[in-house]
């Protein structure tokens, strides 16, 4: 069976003795140890002895799933759910590297290139140009050298050469396929921090790699119609924000290729920031669109004993202050604004009433009266008032309670 070598791990089966089946030993492990060969398990029924004839029984189709991958150099592990590649570098890779590196191995196993395997002299084969290898282990001689596509005699022959350079080729002592077709699909899953200088590569092939890619093709396509839905701007901002937000957790959740993963969730932080900006841009002009709202509301109601309005003003402050500054201008002696905003959930009520007035409607009183509705609070004096809430469907029944407190007070 094989051994946990090369970055492979080992096998797993059954050793059962000659003649006699029903006398097993469950093989969980195998580990080489000072030049032995170790099967570590349990024995079921029966024993054995020390000179009885014995067959192994493998577990072919955990081996299958182990070939499906390989790779080396600070570190490795090929299991049959994952492949892990440990490498020194002070950065971690951009999203464009991340995908080179992807693209270049799914070329390899389009080309179905052979993979050669062959012991070599230790002296000859290090110094073939562009060999990987963990330098601080101890390796036997003759060592295996395992090549993608190019032969490791031509390389023994040329060992200063470019073949090493322009393909795979390193020391290795692990199970292999017999060409990089059988791969089927390679995904890099992640890449990230381990330690200082090092970082690590996880990644898929086979079947996961399918399902990786499936499941890449889906969310793409979610982010493009969140796009969409951005670009229609048919939804308010905070409906449009939390759509994005449960689809980068979503993407941030699930295993696909790290670059398209990256790549995704930069197009919803750009979505994010372009309704952000659009937001800020239209918070930024409501000030004079307001006050104008407010010079026409005046023209058009000028002996009027109060105004009770909503405004479209995102609940600002400075909004509604300097809309009731021009009422205060004007022959109206009382008036009462509301907003609401829906990407913040806030709703604003201000009031304002002239002095001579208070003796019968006074401003706080006048706030006061739609508080409760709002499921907010508020303070403020007869002249000048101010509550805020959080009810933004209540708004409209505020309006209501307002203008009825107001009309009964000034009777």
């Amino acid at each position: 069976m094989k051994k946990k070598q090369g970055g492979q791990i080992y096998d797993e089966g059954f050793i059962v003795k000659v003649n006699d089946d029903s006398v097993e030993f469950k093989v969980k492990n195998v580990q080489v140890r000072a030049g032995y060969v170790l099967h570590v398990g349990t024995l079921g029924e029966g024993e054995l002895k020390i000179g009885e004839k014995v067959f192994l029984q493998i577990d072919t189709i955990r081996r299958q799933k182990l070939l499906e991958g390989d790779s080396d150099q600070k570190g490795s592990l090929v299991a049959s759910d994952k492949l892990r590649f440990d490498f020194t570098c002070k950065k971690a890779m951009t999203t464009d590297q991340v995908k080179a590196v992807e693209m270049c191995v799914n070329e390899i196993i389009r080309k179905n290139e052979e993979i050669f395997a062959k012991e070599a002299s230790l002296a000859v084969a290090k110094t073939i140009q562009g060999l990987r290898a963990v330098f601080d282990e101890t390796y036997p001689d003759p060592v295996r050298v395992v090549s993608v596509g190019i032969r490791v005699e031509k390389m023994e022959a040329d060992p200063t050469g470019a073949a090493g350079s322009v393909t795979s080729v390193e020391f290795c002592g692990g199970t292999h396929l017999k060409r990089a077709g059988h791969l089927q699909v390679f995904v890099i899953s992640s890449e990230e921090a381990i330690a200082k200088g090092i970082r690590r590569i996880i990644a898929l092939t086979g079947p996961e790699a399918k399902k990786a890619t499936q499941k890449a093709v889906l969310l793409q396509n979610k982010v493009d119609k969140v796009s969409l839905v951005v670009q229609e701007a048919k939804l308010s901002s905070k409906e449009m924000v939390k759509l994005i937000t449960n689809l980068s957790e979503d993407i941030s959740s699930s295993t696909i290729s790290q670059w398209k993963k990256d790549e995704m969730r930069n197009s919803l932080k750009a979505l994010k920031k372009t309704i952000d900006d659009k937001s800020k841009a239209k918070k930024a002009a409501v000030l004079s669109q307001i006050v104008e709202e407010a010079k026409i509301m005046v023209g058009n109601n000028e002996n009027a004993p109060f105004l009770v309005k909503e405004l479209n003003a995102f609940a600002q402050n400075k909004a509604l202050d300097g809309a009731l500054k021009v009422i205060k201008s004007s022959n109206i002696p009382a008036a009462l604004f509301i907003s609401g905003d829906e990407d913040t959930g806030k709703v604003l009520c201000m009031a304002q009433v002239n002095k001579e007035l208070t003796s019968k409607l006074k401003a706080n009183e006048w706030c006061q009266q739609v508080q409760k509705i709002l499921n907010g609070k508020g303070g403020g004096k007869a002249e000048s008032a101010q509550a805020t809430g959080t009810n933004l469907n209540g708004i409209q029944e505020a309006i209501s309670i307002a203008a009825e407190f107001a009309k009964l007070k000034l009777e």
